[in-house]
């Protein structure tokens, strides 16, 4: 049996319930395998501001027992020596077969990693996101500087001999659900795919090629319980079904309980530095507050934030703490200034419109095949933008580092971390009102 999980960011909330279902599952069953498809970093300000960072969820997944873990972008958040460190705390084996590990600085990686149970091999190849645009992860390129990283499903395929050195091959991969797909068609002859990295909430399994593909949406709070039956040593039957500790009502795990309230007492997150009047209720008003904020703190003209930027969709009214906006935004990026002209922000917005979040303009879009053309950006008195005047946009540097790294000579560090500048824009307008903000305005037809 292999009870799964992925996306887990550093969260603790559904741990005590996971641990003790593991538990109780190992003392049911003879063979049980913990299985880890990646982003077990960031995302939780009790476990990246812990010195050492990282190390409270390490712990944790040591004291749940998880045997194997695939490298998820965010592992690579605060570079390749708080990885090792964790690395070398972490009870199972790590694996990532589409990331060149020689000359790389990792240690204690490997490409896939063999479970053998009772005289059955259990063959778990890695695969690591890759962004098509960048080559690298989905993470700042200063963290994986001279680095190399492999197109996942092309690196995949070198490993077929794992098929007949095992009599389950399974794929743990932090790739996105629709490259698990083309894994799938691709490599017909693996058994099952653990999923991560799309937060996908697959209640069913997606079957292609008679190969399962699973995943458990993040946190932890629903995993993957798949049993796998073998008829002399030929899989026969794969099943799964999804465990939901949202409203949990069997037991939990005391001790692990009593690590979390060690690593949560760390009361300078919680106390409260504004008082909002007004709620803030979804994601596009988070991330409209996001990009006033920029605009408000930085002498940009422009700003544009990704809708998944919003770790947190929601804000009550009254008081906001410091740990709050960690949560919002856990990876704590720099604002960036970069001298763009009209079509440059165009060619920006046409790689990801429909999660971008704009402020300081508006637009419209045509949606086309090949996506959205003819985007028409309009100023707040309603003018449209002057096409040869150079504006100055301001964007995190994860989406600078991923998309517009090529106008680098253009771009200035501000120096202002994101956190610093919503607190300090949510100090200077505790009355702000985003309740009755506009949709976003997305490409037509």
């Amino acid at each position: 049996m292999i009870i799964s999980f992925n996306d887990i960011h550093g969260n603790f909330d559904y741990l005590p319930q996971f641990s003790a279902f593991v538990k109780e599952t190992r003392a049911k069953y003879e063979h049980v395998i913990v299985a880890n498809a990646g982003d077990w970093f960031n995302g939780n300000p009790y476990n990246d501001l812990y010195d050492p960072t990282q190390f409270p969820i390490t712990d944790l997944l040591n004291h749940i027992g998880v045997d194997v873990s695939v490298l998820g972008n965010h592992e690579f958040d605060y570079g390749v020596k708080v990885l090792n460190d964790r690395i070398k705390e972490l009870n199972g084996a790590v694996i990532s077969a589409n990331t060149r590990l020689k000359g790389s600085g990792l240690r204690g990686v490997k490409p896939y990693h063999i479970i053998r149970k009772n005289g059955i091999r259990i063959a778990f190849l890695g695969l690591t996101n890759v962004d098509r645009l960048t080559g690298i992860p989905a993470v700042l390129s200063s963290r994986v500087e001279g680095m190399h990283f492999y197109e996942p499903v092309g690196k995949a395929t070198k490993y077929r001999h794992l098929a007949e050195k095992s009599h389950v091959f399974v794929a743990l991969t932090h790739i996105g659900l629709n490259h698990d797909r083309t894994l799938a068609d691709t490599m017909p002859y693996i058994d099952l795919i653990i999923s991560g990295h799309s937060h996908s909430i697959l209640e069913q399994p997606v079957w292609i090629n008679d190969v399962m593909i699973i995943q458990a949406e993040r946190f932890a709070a629903r995993v993957g319980k798949t049993k796998i039956l073998l008829v002399d040593g030929h899989v026969m039957e794969i099943t799964n079904e999804l465990i939901d500790f949202r409203n949990w009502d069997g037991p939990v795990d005391s001790a692990i309980v009593e690590k979390i309230k060690k690593y949560e007492g760390d009361l300078r997150f919680e106390q409260p530095f504004v008082s909002l009047q007004y709620e803030i209720q979804n994601s596009e008003q988070m991330t409209k507050m996001i990009t006033d904020a920029a605009l408000a703190m930085t002498e940009a003209d422009f700003s544009i934030v990704n809708l998944a930027a919003a770790k947190v969709r929601h804000f009550p009214a009254g008081p906001i703490t410091y740990g709050d906006i960690l949560r919002l935004s856990p990876s704590n990026n720099e604002l960036m200034l970069v001298k763009l002209k009209p079509a440059d922000i165009r060619e920006f917005l046409e790689q990801k419109i429909e999660f971008m979040t704009p402020s300081g303009f508006t637009y419209t879009a045509r949606r086309t095949p090949q996506g959205p053309r003819d985007i028409k950006m309009v100023l707040p008195n309603g003018e449209v933008v002057d096409e040869n005047k150079f504006y100055y946009l301001a964007v995190d540097s994860f989406l600078f580092s991923r998309y517009l790294r090529k106008h680098s000579e253009q771009s200035t560090e501000t120096g202002i971390s994101v956190v610093d500048n919503i607190m300090e824009f949510m100090k200077n307008n505790p009355d702000m009102d985003y309740r009755n903000s506009p949709r976003r305005t997305m490409p037509t037809n």
